[in-house]
């Protein structure tokens, strides 16, 4: 069988902080010291979190190919080396640091390079957990044993392969563990409980902690206090193993943290950055003139239409520097009664404009000073439509009656969401002769004119002349 080491990491985010927590598997014996040490370096400078794009993803397929293949050699491998009566341990090894080299000559051709500056070092708190694999050094197993049994470990932490290497900065730089007070968790074997459980076959495997939880918060030093410099800063209130576990050759282990969090309440931030507006004259005045909204003035509010009949509707933007953003929506519709009343208007929502009116174009923007002409156009469509719960339902059959839209011109400026309405009533006259319609008034203050009729279909070359336009247009 071919073993692999590797890491998997979690991020999550807390009051805007954000934790990582990696579980690893090193290079196992005792002489790999090196090994584990640069398993621990690859893992902290490549592990990423965020989802890479399509492209990089593509690409990001390549070195593992050559992984693939690389395996399957490390496995022709491997078994070269069995088949010629070197012991079954020296071939696991073997085959396992052959894949590891490899998985580090992959990623470094892959899409994540190296040399930037790695994910889990912009982290508030980093945590890493699982078998690190670092073993007891200088001393024999029967000497481990008896210190184990008389609990005697300051004498065996000493002689900890992590616990020197940290301290001479090879490995886990920055990063602290509590104080062990345990027995070294591996190996044991399988359902056999308590210290007895150590392995006793012909191996003899020196006991060690290999199990281990170190961490990292936003400290400098050992002692300071949490604030907005210092964000998250944590303490160990338990670090044990359990010991009552026998389903594995290892001993879990567990650490409860303490963690504070500092973080800016965003009620006050609000506050105090609404107080700052308040008293700053000019930022108040900077913000109240981009939220307003250009002035607008709409050539007509009622619009007769025959068959296939054409309309121009002109929207003017009287300001001389703000652009205006307009777009147009069909707030309902309903049909015209016998007396020229138009019933009860059915809002149309998201069904838009019905399908015997076409208004283009719909939407905008208007230049400071500047018209823009829309057509409202009839189209030849005489399938009934009802509505039905709200729902238009079509029915195939000729519809002769008069019919009415209310258009709703919505007008914002291009820095603001505030929006001013105009509305424009469009009848549909079926027959030959125009139906008058009831001119009530509507939301809108800036409409002038009342009805644009085919000989008013002249381009205005310019916004100044405008009103004096409108006021000509009259009513048939």
């Amino acid at each position: 069988m071919l073993l692999m080491q590797g890491a998997v990491g979690l991020r999550m985010r807390v009051y805007d902080r954000i934790m990582c927590f990696v579980n690893c598997h090193f290079a196992a014996h005792l002489e790999a010291v090196n090994r584990r040490n640069a398993d621990f370096d690859h893992v902290y400078r490549t592990m990423i979190f965020s989802r890479p794009s399509n492209l990089n993803a593509v690409a990001g397929m390549v070195p593992y190919l050559f992984l693939s293949f690389y395996l399957a050699c490390s496995a022709y491998l491997f078994w070269l080396i069995y088949s010629s009566g070197l012991p079954l341990e020296l071939s696991v090894a073997a085959g396992a640091s052959s894949a590891v080299q490899m998985l580090r000559g992959t990623n470094a051709m892959g899409v994540h390079s190296e040399d930037l500056k790695p994910e889990l070092s912009e982290a508030d708190m980093v945590v890493f957990l699982g078998d690190f694999n670092y073993r007891l050094h200088g001393t024999s197993y029967d000497e481990a044993r008896d210190f184990v049994s008389q609990r005697c470990f300051d004498w065996l932490r000493e002689r900890d392969q992590l616990r020197a290497e940290m301290k001479a900065g090879k490995v886990f730089q920055g990063m602290r563990e509590a104080l062990i007070r345990f027995p070294p968790t591996y190996k044991f074997e399988k359902h056999q409980p308590g210290l007895a459980g150590y392995d006793s076959s012909e191996k003899k495997r020196i006991p060690a902690w290999c199990d281990r939880i170190l961490y990292r918060d936003s400290r400098s030093a050992l002692v300071s206090e949490c604030n907005l410099e210092c964000p998250v800063v944590s303490s160990i209130l338990q670090y044990e193993a359990c010991m009552d576990v026998v389903d594995s050759d290892h001993k879990p282990v567990r650490c409860i943290f303490s963690v504070d969090i500092s973080r800016i309440d965003e009620s006050i931030r609000r506050q105090e950055f609404g107080g700052i507006i308040r008293s700053n004259e000019k930022i108040r005045s900077l913000l109240e003139e981009l939220c307003n909204v250009p002035e607008i003035i709409v050539s007509t509010n009622n619009i007769i239409l025959q068959n296939q009949d054409t309309s121009i509707l002109r929207i003017t933007n009287k300001c001389g520097k703000d652009k205006a953003m307009f777009e147009i929506v069909c707030e309902g519709q309903s049909t015209v009664k016998e007396d020229g009343q138009a019933q009860d208007h059915h809002p149309r929502g998201s069904f838009g404009f019905p399908r015997w009116l076409e208004v283009t174009p719909a939407a905008g923007i208007i230049k400071p000073n500047q018209i823009v002409e829309v057509s409202v156009l009839h189209e030849e469509f005489h399938t009934l439509e009802e509505f039905v719960d709200g729902v238009p339902q079509n029915c195939w059959c000729e519809d002769t009656r008069d019919k009415e839209v209310i258009l709703v011109v919505n007008v914002r400026g291009s820095c603001t969401t505030e929006t001013r309405r105009h509305c424009i009533r469009v009848r549909h006259c079926f027959s030959a002769k125009n139906k008058h319609i009831d001119s009530r008034p509507t939301n809108s203050t800036q409409i002038q004119g009342n009805v644009l009729k085919r000989s008013d279909f002249r381009r205005i070359s310019g916004s100044s002349d405008i009103v004096d336009d409108l006021r000509n247009l009259h009513t048939p």
